[in-house]
């Protein structure tokens, strides 16, 4: 048995960075070498600080290091000794008080990594996950059993995926990485069907039949005669606790509201932790501007990051009025809609994966460009408390449905009286092939956990379980599109974004926190879109000893971008293309479509088009870039 050390570092440290390793089933010298090119390169933006590999025999393992804390050569990865290697990616936030647990052990550094490494060898795979909190995403391998582990947090903030064929085992961060590396081919019913933004919100898998997704919440055991067998360690329902929700319901809102703000203050002080600058990414909205107040009491300078999306979707001023009344430093970078249509085809290659619903992906790619210009290379965010404290106005609206359908309701019930007509007249959605494609493409997600939720909330009054239940969906599936669309656009430009609302302490109270500290009736007209009802509200009672008035009542914007919506798409974009010869489209067909159809989804196709270039028929960019120039352009 060889093993062959390429580095030999032994005081690792926190990284935020990129992960990745092969075991080759033959021997093909060819695919090998072709493998290590690949992998030594393709997550390099990473972290672009430090790159290197550990392997034996035919089993290889790479780290692309962004360095957070100890910036010198000792921190670097993959971390070793003579039986075990890890590489990991994340970050853990107790592993202090886990350190306590290996009295035995004699640390070189200060560092989580260390601990991590230490912790699973001393106390195994199981409860090593039990015990830590943070996010990460990490693989262990024992070279005497030639067992892999491939471990992901509880609620996928940290990516990892991996392929099995007949050829080679591979893992990797990013879907790109494994795609380029293996020369995969993207699935094209998939394909298609991403125009309904299925992947962009899917948890099960990816546009590439081989390329697999490691579930949140999940580790995967690899033995050495590569039989993978997954294993679930969390699920958000274990956080659902009847007891605790009893408790919160008995105590007084001065209590709740003292409670969480402590949980939330002290998860953003342990997402500051770094040895080089932290900056805050902000929008102007109530969640990322309440993240960035916590944080300047750790941090007096932090530094703040916007982009500003000129024109009517502007909230420039809003972010200004943060900046002013926080006394920091407010950096922008102005993005226009001709912004998209240049950035389209890189957002999409590192995304992996047309870009169709999150177009604002584009301005947050461009806004961790300009913090790492910066020399920021954490950011913090206030994504996750939109899926946490219902604060998406079409959930909350909800509440006035029924009445605002009264019409309807009653000409429904009239019209039952002829079932023909009735039938004709409104037709039942799960009688339409669209939604059940969408459905099935999603492999019917939103309704299973639907169905978990109402099971798992079966203590809550049947009048409001709807809303706990909706937060239980939308915190494992529009949360993972969202933390995916951050991970991709910010590492990128190699930055790290944290997210304090998605500490396991946060969740956990919040989850089980009543109904009323989340929405609240009000006299006042809030929302036009739900106008006695005021969302987050919790939230918003704590940002009023922080923020100025305008920023605590302010409305959810979500960083809206002209984006597909008003894009003009010429015919010839598709001709000859994908999507013409997938659909088999003929001219005259074509012409009809960018003719009549709606631009928004012809916008949705292009999307399509432009992933398929690069990874379908591997245009390079000049060619690509050229042919949006040409064909695509704003009303």
């Amino acid at each position: 048995m060889k093993i062959q050390f390429i580095h030999q570092y032994r005081n690792p440290s926190n990284y935020m960075c990129g992960i990745s390793g092969f075991t080759l089933k033959t021997d093909n010298g060819t695919l090998k070498n072709s493998l290590l090119e690949n992998f030594k390169t393709l997550q390099n933006h990473r972290g672009p600080d430090h790159n290197a590999l550990w392997n034996i025999n035919n089993t290889y393992f790479f780290h692309d290091r962004l360095a957070v804390i100890d910036g010198s050569a000792t921190a670097n990865q993959p971390f070793y000794n003579d039986r075990y290697v890890l590489c990991y990616n994340g970050e853990i936030y107790n592993f202090e008080k886990l350190k306590k647990n290996l009295p035995n052990v004699h640390f070189q550094s200060a560092s989580d990594t260390e601990v991590l490494f230490y912790y699973l060898i001393e106390f195994g795979i199981d409860k090593t996950l039990k015990d830590i909190k943070g996010m990460f995403a990490f693989s262990f391998y024992c070279t005497t059993t030639q067992e892999l582990f491939l471990a992901r947090d509880r609620y996928g903030i940290k990516p990892l995926y991996f392929v099995n064929n007949s050829g080679v085992f591979a893992f990797a961060s990013e879907t790109r990485t494994l795609a380029k590396a293996l020369q995969l081919k993207p699935d094209s019913y998939k394909t298609i069907m991403s125009i309904n933004s299925t992947v962009e919100g899917s948890t099960t898998y990816t546009l590439f039949n081989d390329i697999k997704n490691i579930n949140a919440g999940t580790y995967l055991k690899v033995s050495e005669h590569f039989t993978v067998t997954e294993h679930t360690y969390y699920k958000l329902s274990d956080d659902i606790d009847e007891n605790l929700f009893n408790e919160q319901k008995k105590k007084s809102k001065k209590q709740i509201i003292t409670e969480f703000e402590n949980l939330l203050d002290s998860s953003v002080e342990q997402m500051l932790t770094s040895d080089f600058p932290v900056g805050s990414l902000v929008s102007g909205g109530i969640d990322s501007s309440i993240i960035s107040s916590l944080a300047k009491q750790y941090s007096p300078n932090i530094e703040l990051y916007t982009a500003n999306i000129v024109g009517k979707h502007s909230e420039y001023e809003d972010t200004k009025l943060l900046a002013s009344h926080l006394n920091l430093n407010l950096k922008k970078v102005d993005f226009l809609p001709t912004d998209f249509l240049n950035n389209w085809q890189q957002a999409t290659e590192y995304n992996a994966a047309p870009i169709v619903y999150f177009t604002n992906a584009l301005p947050l790619a461009q806004v961790t460009k300009l913090a790492r210009n910066n020399n920021r290379k954490v950011v913090l965010s206030g994504e996750g408390a939109d899926e946490l404290f219902l604060g998406y106005s079409k959930l909350i609206a909800q509440r006035y449905k029924s009445a605002l359908l009264l019409p309807e309701t009653v000409l429904k019930k009239l019209y039952k009286v002829y079932p023909a007509l009735h039938n004709y007249l409104f037709p039942s959605n799960y009688s339409n092939l669209e939604p059940f494609n969408i459905r099935l493409a999603n492999g019917f997600k939103s309704e299973v956990l639907y169905n978990e939720g109402n099971d798992i909330y079966n203590f809550i009054p049947k009048n409001t379980k709807k809303y706990y239940v909706d937060s239980y969906e939308m915190m494992q599936k529009h949360l993972h599109a969202l933390l995916y669309r951050n991970d991709r656009m910010g590492m990128m430009s190699s930055v790290e974004v944290r997210f304090p609302f998605l500490h396991e302490d946060v969740i956990k109270y919040i989850m089980n926190l009543p109904l009323e500290y989340k929405t609240k009736r009000t006299v006042d007209f809030h929302n036009k879109k739900h106008p006695f009802l005021t969302d987050k509200w919790i939230v918003r009672e704590i940002a009023k000893k922080y923020l100025p008035k305008k920023l605590v009542s302010k409305n959810k914007n979500g960083l809206p971008i002209d984006g597909l919506t008003n894009l003009k798409i010429q015919k010839d974009f598709f001709t000859n293309g994908y999507i013409a010869e997938h659909l088999q489209l003929t001219k005259q067909a074509l012409h009809y479509m960018i003719e009549n159809e709606n631009p928004y989804f012809i916008g949705k196709l292009a999307s399509v088009e432009v992933f398929a270039m690069l990874y379908e028929y591997h245009c390079n960019t000049e060619e690509i870039q050229e042919k949006i120039n040409r064909n695509c352009y704003y009303k």
